[in-house]
């Protein structure tokens, strides 16, 4: 197939967001067979000028693989803008460069990804050119920004202030916003002016059933089934959509389990720094193991919100306990970290798109112990694979972490179970199949309409 990925972000300028995903399965796909282009944002170059020298990959034939045009629109430390004029210009701007890569490219597919900052109206100028596309959802973008994009909504809301009202009013009624449409697209649907239901979200807790129903999503496939039945939730028509887990990639993380008489002493937490990473429960729960004169220590390992750091800190000084704070972001690092410490705990208290550390843990050979309430019903089965306790429950994370220590032979078992579990189960290579297969089958699909 011959696929141009659309994505917000592409290594190696991903804004520290640790995610590689797409990179992975671009190679993958590349390795496969396929001939694949990326077109991304010009997050991460030095200027807008660099653009020629900076913002392509080029490959054996010529071509750029990669071509970092897109503007970002407020996010990832990216400027914002919302006055209308440069609303347009930026829209302008990427719908020409996505119309360019198109023509130019000619794919047989578009593979569209993360739209986290970037225009949504470039949904419906593929839409509009009929060109088959398949969308994969690993972030909650869909339910997050369609009702908040500023150029969608600018047109779309009811409860707009009164000059609001009166220019968008007035550039109707003299027809600017048809002429407007064919360049930078404001219909979402031909003839609909408004669609209160979806935009004018202040009063609305969440959108109502089916009132997204005008973004279509023919082809979606989502990286857990979590975040595919928060979409659901949320209003949109996507419950024909597949569920493809990312995967692990067992060429990197791998590792032995260790022999059951080893003691259990270093606890791991690989994850984002934020108001929901449930790292403060970890904390509180090593507090209470330590007062059972119990020897262990904690190790968090990743990036974010240098707030959340600091208050982390102090809650560990305070509680007295031993906690090692490293800067993560490297891939390749973490599997010599998963390998140095005995166990994972995986404390994140918030529904999430895919859950990779504890799968990755488990391929390097550790037990794991997840919060039980937020997207891992469908990975794994607790006290089988892997021990649980509730979101924000420190002292039945304690008693997991103590199982752990006190129980002999559990930790080896649980990670043998584990680690065959993600080699049967989850294996990168057996995601990037299924992928290929669903964009395969997208196609003939569209082929056949």
């Amino acid at each position: 197939m011959k696929i141009l990925v659309v994505t917000n972000l592409f290594p190696p300028h991903h804004a520290d967001t640790d995610d590689f995903r797409c990179q992975n399965v671009t190679e993958a796909l590349r390795a496969r067979g396929h001939t694949v282009r990326v077109l991304t944002s010009t997050c991460g170059l030095a200027s807008e000028a660099g653009h020629t020298a900076r913002g392509f990959s080029v490959g054996a034939d010529g071509d750029a693989l990669v071509q970092r045009r897109l503007r970002l629109n407020g996010a990832y430390g990216q400027p914002a803008v919302s006055s209308l004029s440069e609303l347009r210009e930026l829209e302008a701007r990427n719908q020409g460069v996505l119309r360019e890569a198109l023509a130019a490219y000619a794919p047989e597919l578009v593979h569209v990804w993360n739209l986290t900052g970037l225009s949504k109206s470039l949904m419906l100028t593929l839409r509009r050119a009929n060109v088959p596309r398949v969308f994969d959802v690993a972030e909650p973008w869909v339910t997050e920004q369609l009702r908040t994009d500023p150029w969608l909504s600018w047109w779309h809301r009811e409860r707009v202030s009164l000059p609001h009202r009166l220019k968008r009013g007035m550039m109707e009624f003299l027809n600017l916003r048809t002429k407007w449409d064919a360049e930078t697209p404001t219909f979402i649907e031909p003839g609909v002016r408004r669609l209160p239901a979806v935009f004018d979200h202040e009063h609305d807790a969440s959108f109502k059933p089916n009132a997204a129903a005008s973004f279509q999503f023919r082809r979606l496939y989502f990286s857990s089934l979590a975040l595919k039945a928060a979409t659901v939730t949320a209003g949109f028509r996507v419950s024909h959509a597949a569920v493809i887990h990312p995967g692990v990639d067992t060429k990197l993380f791998h590792g032995e389990v260790k022999p059951a008489s080893a003691a259990v002493k270093k606890f791991l937490i690989v994850t984002r720094l934020n108001p929901q990473c449930g790292i403060a429960t970890a904390i509180d729960a090593l507090r209470l193991v330590r007062a059972q004169g119990v020897k262990a220590s904690l190790t968090v390992y990743g990036r974010g919100s240098s707030e959340v750091l600091a208050k982390l800190r102090t809650r560990a000084v305070q509680g007295e306990v031993p906690v090692d704070f490293r800067s993560g972001g490297l891939q390749r690092e973490l599997p010599l970290i998963y390998q140095s410490h005995d166990a994972l705990i995986y404390p994140v208290e918030t529904a999430e798109a895919f859950v990779g550390p504890p799968l990755e843990a488990m391929a390097c050979g550790l037990p794991v112990i997840v919060n039980q309430d937020h997207g891992v019903e469908d990975l794994f089965t607790s006290n089988e694979s892997c021990l649980t306790y509730p979101s924000g429950d420190s002292g039945l994370l304690a008693n997991r972490m103590l199982e752990l220590i006190q129980t002999p032979g559990l930790a080896a078992q649980l990670a043998e179970v584990g680690q065959n579990e993600v080699l049967t189960r989850y294996q990168f290579a057996t995601a990037v199949e299924h992928i290929e297969r669903y964009l395969e089958d997208s196609l003939a699909q569209w082929q056949s309409m």
